[in-house]
């Protein structure tokens, strides 16, 4: 059995490193993960499930899998091998060796009968083979009693055992009782809202520790070092991870990781197989974080991991899951996974499938066994001359035998290689690919730069009062006069009660991008672009939403034009809690995710005679009809949402008349466009407007949800230079 499971679980072991190396980036983490489940169960079930020709044993030899069994088997109880199966200990040729009552050994037998039996040679002429008197085998056999082979391999096994299990032991104590010395509770109230409530479901709490080199998790509390909370979106990222952690039950696991190694303390498979499950398990609560953050947060989560491992040191501690798990190399593999973005795909998920089911037959049964008995295990005494003949031809047939098992296994495994081979090849990075790598990079070096300016800009310039002059920004773009604006911050808009300031950044090298939110005395730098615009200083684009009790702002919306000219108005929804410690969650509602929303859930029916469009809301809800008979000269052949004109609402009149509680006026505004036969564009001037209103959900990638759509007669889409287009088309100009 020992034998067994040191063979066979070496061999799962290296098939599913085999594994990861040919899927990675094709199926998700967490199944990468789970592939050493796998492992996991061979190791804690060290038996083989019946036979088959697939097993790996089979590919041992006949008499190395004999020898392993006598090894651990018969000279493990102390027991003397057999005169047939030690050729080399015999009687001497020609030499007569007396017994101790005088016959001779060499001697024939009174019946005739050669004198040595198999299985039935008796003690006294045992001990005449082996050159023993009586005497000499008590004291041999009291040495093979107190010190078999069996028994040293177990007292070393036992020692390293305790070795290896004891310093886990004493290491995770020694590192808990620091946390709790040294644990301060993490304010409630500065634990962002969209963790909160899970939280306080699963009863963890988080603390702060001084000196702590990274964040982790021990039972159901998380740890965190007291710079992890400067700021709110490294916060944000480190509660998340370590949430994911617990979802998980990387505790469990990690433990179980743990026994194992102090168990097969002595086998370099296990030590690698739980290294890499440990790594395995950093890149699944990575990739569930992002899932649970959004994708948005993806880049800035690699940056804190980055900011983790250059402001923090490494503790030793095989029980913990630390967040900066590996060191530096390990980080920089997670990030790099981060920025390729790897999802399952069915065919990778197939494959991966049939290979784990074929590794785990290959590794969890046992060899085939020949029909015929040994000799001497049917109770027929024979001579040695005879059972040795039937012993080679058993052994001749065996190898025959396996030998074609291991051509047709040799055949399947050739063939599942190439088809292996086949999908690395297939899935070779393309140009369109290494084009998007190079993005991502040059992406995150442009956030970074970006981050060092804000925070210049953020350190020398508190507080501004000038405004953007708007029209002289275009003059000078256009080379009409006007003045080059000056780098720094702008007041963009005030909160009609004067608790909440927007300021907005401009520089030579990032123009208009940066946002300052400042509150009494508080002030929070955002990464956030904004555009040159008239509408920026309206005070209605900012509406508080709920005070705390000291009356200052909690819950906020404000609104932003993304992008203006005079045929593109695109406008986005910023929602933000605020904490007691000043820190801002901050929540953001794209033009992109309004229309992903209204390619999914609205439906437009042409009726051209009547000169209308029939909406439909989730396949079956009529919302009503648009009039379009301003353009009934042309035939309309299909209806889409205007991509470059999305709008936002802080306080809908209409909100009134949704069904949904929750709703708080928050709104989108959508245009219906008409797409006519043989003419470009979408038309939409003088068209009724959709209305969606805006929920808050932490569960969205947004933190937004829509719902209640209507057609809103009180706003109609108003674009003059398509009426002046429109005038050209009639008239044939």
């Amino acid at each position: 059995m020992i034998y067994e499971i040191l063979f066979t679980s070496s061999v799962l072991i290296l098939g599913v490193f085999c594994l990861r190396k040919l899927t990675m980036g094709k199926i998700s983490m967490r199944l990468r993960y789970a592939l050493w489940l796998l492992v996991a169960v061979r190791l804690l079930v060290p038996v083989s499930v019946g036979t088959s020709a697939f097993s790996v044993l089979n590919l041992l030899p006949e008499t190395v899998r004999e020898h392993a069994q006598t090894l651990f088997s018969e000279r493990g109880n102390g027991q003397r091998p057999s005169a047939d199966e030690e050729p080399g200990v015999a009687f001497a040729e020609g030499h007569d060796s007396e017994f101790p009552d005088g016959r001779n050994a060499g001697a024939e037998p009174a019946d005739g009968q050669t004198g040595v039996k198999t299985g039935s040679t008796s003690a006294s002429a045992e001990n005449v083979a082996y050159g023993e008197t009586a005497s000499e085998k008590n004291g041999a056999a009291a040495w093979s009693d107190g010190f078999s082979l069996s028994s040293v391999l177990g007292a070393l096994w036992f020692l390293g055992f305790l070795a290896v299990g004891g310093y886990m032991v004493i290491a995770e104590q020694r590192f808990i009782r620091f946390l709790r010395k040294n644990r301060t509770a993490f304010p409630v109230e500065a634990v962002p809202r969209e963790f909160a409530e899970r939280f306080s479901r699963r009863r963890i709490t988080v603390y702060q520790v001084k000196g702590l080199p990274g964040p982790c998790l021990a039972g159901r509390h998380i740890y965190i070092g007291e710079g992890t909370a400067a700021q709110v979106q490294n916060l944000t990222h480190v509660l998340a991870h370590e949430y994911c952690h617990a979802l998980h039950g990387d505790r469990l696991w990690a433990f179980l990781r743990c026994a194992l190694a102090a168990v097969y303390w002595f086998d370099p498979f296990v030590w690698a197989a739980a290294y890499a499950a440990r790594q395995d398990s950093e890149l699944a609560c990575d990739e569930a974080a992002v899932k649970l953050l959004g994708e948005s947060e993806r880049f800035a989560y690699g940056r804190t991991l980055l900011a983790l491992l250059e402001g923090g040191g490494r503790e030793e501690c095989p029980g913990m899951t630390f967040m900066t798990e590996g060191g530096e190399r390990s980080v920089r593999e997670r990030i790099t996974a981060l920025a390729e973005k790897g999802r399952t795909k069915r065919t990778a998920l197939t494959a991966v499938l049939v290979a784990a089911a074929l590794v785990c037959g290959c590794a969890f049964t046992g060899a085939e066994q020949n029909g015929e008995n040994p000799v001497g295990e049917t109770g027929e005494q024979g001579t040695v001359g005879n059972g040795q003949d039937e012993k080679d031809a058993t052994a001749a047939s065996g190898a025959q035998n396996r030998q074609t098992v291991i051509e047709e296994d040799s055949e399947e495994f050739a063939r599942i290689q190439k088809a292996y081979e086949e999908n690395v090849e297939s899935a070779k990075l393309t140009e369109e690919q290494i084009r998007k790598l190079e993005e991502s990079a040059l992406l995150e070096a442009d956030r970074a730069a970006f981050q060092d300016m804000l925070g210049y800009y953020g350190a020398v310039e508190k507080t501004v009062s000038r405004e953007f002059d708007v029209q002289s920004y275009y003059d000078w773009q256009r080379g009409k006069g006007g003045e080059k604006p000056e780098e720094g911050w702008y007041l963009l808009c005030r909160e009609d009660g004067g608790l909440i300031y927007l300021y907005g950044l401009y520089t030579e090298d990032f123009g208009f991008r940066g946002l300052k939110v400042r509150i009494g005395q508080d002030e929070t730098n955002l990464d956030i672009p904004w555009c040159a615009s008239l509408s920026n200083g309206n005070s209605g684009n900012i509406r508080i939403l709920e005070y705390a009790e000291n009356r200052w702002p909690r819950r906020f919306a404000w609104r932003l034009p993304a992008e203006e000219s005079s045929t593109v108005e695109i406008w986005r929804l910023y929602s933000a809690y605020r904490y007691d410690t000043g820190m801002i969650a901050l929540r953001t509602l794209t033009e992109e995710a309004c229309l992903e929303w209204a390619d999914a859930h609205l439906r437009f029916d042409v009726d051209q005679e009547a000169a209308k469009v029939l909406v439909t809301y989730d396949g079956d809800m009529v919302l009503g009809a648009i009039d379009i008979s301003a353009y009934a000269d042309w035939e309309t052949e299909s209806v889409q949402i205007v991509p470059d004109t999305v709008g936002v609402l802080l306080d809908d009149g209409g909100g009134e008349y949704a069904a949904d509680a929750e709703e708080e006026g928050l709104a989108v505004h959508l245009v219906a466009g008409l797409q006519f036969q043989g003419v470009e564009g979408l038309w939409f001037d003088g068209l009724s407007m959709l209305t969606v209103q805006a929920v808050e959900d932490e569960t969205s990638d947004s933190g937004f949800r829509l719902q209640s759509p209507r057609i809103d007669e009180h706003y109609v889409a108003q674009a003059p230079w398509q009426e002046k287009k429109l005038e050209a088309l009639k008239t044939g100009r």
